[in-house]
């Protein structure tokens, strides 16, 4: 990871790809928990370590982000909301105790990249459109519909809160792609190939 693309606090958070944690489902948040500081203070990191990423296309972005990947074993997950994957920033919505209530039959193909795998990249099969039910920080029901990135996005994530990674989701090792720092922008663009 190149730290000059990173803020401090996002290098100090980030758990290594070894780290048990990421291996773990993560715990759910009891709704009476939703408002206490340390919950609060968990989602505040979690959009500083997203946001802080400079918005660089040739780098990769944030477009989401899971407890767990700075080490707290808490169901809280940061999901970019909008159609983006040129490397522009999200607009980040948090989600607490996320679940897929709705999942299409329709799957589709794409890239993905990971905070937790640095530059190991791949190409992984989705469904297209998810619907999930949380919490959000004020602890209000949240129902909301992803489609396309949006939806890949969120099935990533919460895949982390149940100790999943991507690379797991790929059994051809020719989908499985070592990206360079500075290369992020060219991926973007030619994964397919």
């Amino acid at each position: 990871m190149t730290e000059k693309y990173y803020t401090q606090e996002a290098i100090d958070s980030q758990v290594p790809p070894s780290s048990e944690v990421l291996n773990q489902i993560a715990d759910p948040i009891p709704p009476e928990d939703i408002l206490s500081r340390e919950t609060q203070q968990l989602i505040d990191r979690l959009y500083r370590v997203a946001y802080g990423r400079q918005g660089d296309a040739k780098y990769p972005t944030l477009v989401g982000l899971a407890a767990p990947q700075i080490g707290v074993s808490k169901r809280v997950a940061i999901i970019g909301i909008n159609d983006v994957g040129g490397g522009e920033q999200p607009e980040l919505r948090e989600y607490i105790n996320p679940e897929i209530i709705e999942i299409s039959d329709d799957t589709e193909v794409g890239r993905e990249g990971c905070f937790s795998t640095s530059r190991v990249c791949g190409i992984v099969e989705r469904a297209k459109k998810i619907t999930i039910k949380a919490l959000n920080r004020k602890g209000d029901d949240v129902i909301e519909t992803f489609e396309g990135f949006p939806a890949r996005v969120a099935q990533h994530e919460i895949d982390h809160l149940n100790g999943v990674r991507f690379p797991e989701k790929i059994s051809d090792d020719s989908k499985l792609h070592w990206v360079e720092e500075g290369e992020f922008g060219d991926y973007r663009v030619h994964w397919r190939d």
